[in-house]
């Protein structure tokens, strides 16, 4: 359960949770913990520490070293309160012991020195600022697993936290989903808000007091948001699908690499550029050559859940389409979330100005009506050289599409996350003045996408 929850927490970001948090009336948003280098977003749940001055000569543990020893789990994120300014309570040593006890990042109610350290082993911390001054006899551990105070925010042990480019907010355990169901729902309603202004809505209208206030009404997805829709995601399909939300098909891609696991399917591409990437499981659908009488074309969309990716195996024909702007309009009314076709589609200007994520080997206009029937749903298909079963994870953008076996899911999505963070070690790295060939030989470019 937990693991499900982080990940749906992985999803969102600090704006969305603290605006989820606004709506219910709740503290946990924070002002001045921002993160010390570039490092990348953490989440995960609180292991608290605080930390006062030190009074006298009696010579004591170093802060925070019995904390990390006693950490057994991998998703810990250590909040330390009690900072002073100008007084490190932070630094490189315990940066690198914190890595390997896979503790997920350090979040200090003060500062920080030996930063460089932190960086350079990929440990994420967020605090006030940094220094260089040691906190050796200067600060000591008063105690741990208690309530803190985190710029005027209550924080108790296994709350969850979150923290990227914006800041850090804290989330009270016992509201985790009440907050993570609002927070998807801001999320999709801004996210359409951005669709409706790249449509050329006046902004006013858009980013109306209503709208924002619908927010709080507006139910989380079910039949009643998608036309009748009764066919809903699974927790685990949401959990797999949260997994790849901030990824892209060349990270998948590259862990699929590094795994030795065919994936990417050929030929297979957008009809535009979009900056959507769209994740969902596979609900497949294998065509024949039509009978005589000629049977179904479309009726499957019926069975199709909410959040699924349609992937239609029409062996790569592109004589006859099978795929038009009437099935573009009920997938868009069901909550579909894409469709992906080893063949071709027609109708195009209607996915475009929909929106519509279709991804295929290429467009025509001739129908597959009499030409084309389905003759399987739900059973293995090939997509673009690939193996696809049904419920496989698709991710798809506009560099193409990349298939993730199920039972793979979670492998591949944590390789990805891996490799992706190497490559923003290495873009920090060069805005920082390295050479291309020094970043990429001390983050171990090279070896990012071979088999390990």
């Amino acid at each position: 359960m937990t693991q499900s929850i982080l990940t749906r927490l992985s999803a969102l970001d600090t704006n969305t949770i603290s605006d989820a948090l606004d709506f219910l009336s709740l503290q946990g948003a924070t002002y001045g913990l921002r993160p010390l280098w570039s490092c990348p977003k953490i989440v995960g749940r609180a292991s608290t520490v605080t930390l006062a001055p030190k009074t006298n000569d009696k010579p004591t543990s170093h802060l925070l070293t019995p904390v990390i020893d006693a950490v057994t789990t991998d998703d810990r994120v250590l909040v330390i309160s009690g900072g002073l300014d100008g007084i490190s309570c932070w630094g490189d040593i315990i940066a690198n012991a914190a890595k390997v006890k896979n503790i997920r990042g350090t979040v200090i109610d003060g500062m920080c020195r030996d930063i460089d350290g932190s960086e350079a082993v990929g440990y994420p911390v967020y605090g006030r600022g940094v220094t260089m001054i040691s906190a050796r006899n200067r600060m000591v551990q008063v105690d741990s697993g208690a309530p803190v105070q985190m710029r005027g925010v209550s924080v108790n042990q296994d709350d969850y936290v979150i923290a990227d480019t914006c800041g850090t907010v804290f989330v009270p355990a016992d509201r985790i989903e009440e907050v993570l169901d609002l927070g998807e729902r801001i999320d999709r309603r801004q996210n359409g808000m951005v669709r409706d202004v790249k449509a050329g809505k006046p902004v006013e209208q858009v980013m109306h007091d209503t709208q924002f206030d619908a927010i709080r009404r507006t139910p989380t997805p079910s039949a009643t948001t998608a036309q009748g829709n009764p066919k809903q995601a699974t927790p685990e399909d949401k959990e797999l699908v949260a997994l790849f939300a901030h990824s892209d098909t060349p990270g998948v891609s590259d862990a699929l690499d590094k795994l030795g696991i065919p994936g990417q399917a050929h030929g297979i591409l957008p009809l535009t550029n979009s900056q959507k990437v769209t994740v969902g499981p596979a609900f497949t659908v294998r065509y024949v050559p039509a009978s005589n009488p000629p049977g179904s074309v479309g009726d499957f969309i019926d069975d199709v859940a909410v959040g699924d990716v349609i992937v239609i195996d029409n062996a790569g024909r592109t004589d006859c389409t099978v795929w038009g702007d009437i099935m573009t309009q009920y997938a868009g009314l069901r909550g579909i979330a894409g469709s992906v076709i080893d063949g071709v589609c027609r109708d195009v200007n209607k996915a475009i100005a929909d929106d519509y994520p279709l991804y295929t080997a290429g467009r025509w206009m001739r129908t597959g009506k009499d030409r084309v029937q389905v003759g399987g749903v739900n059973e293995a298909v090939g997509i673009g050289r690939v193996r696809v079963e049904p419920r496989d994870i698709v991710v798809a953008d506009a560099n193409g599409v990349v298939i993730v076996p199920r039972d793979r899911a979670r492998e591949v999505a944590r390789v990805a996350r891996e490799i992706e963070e190497s490559e923003d070690g290495i873009r920090g790295l060069i805005v920082g003045g390295a050479t291309i060939a020094e970043a990429r030989e001390k983050l171990g470019y090279h070896t990012l996408q071979r088999k390990g």
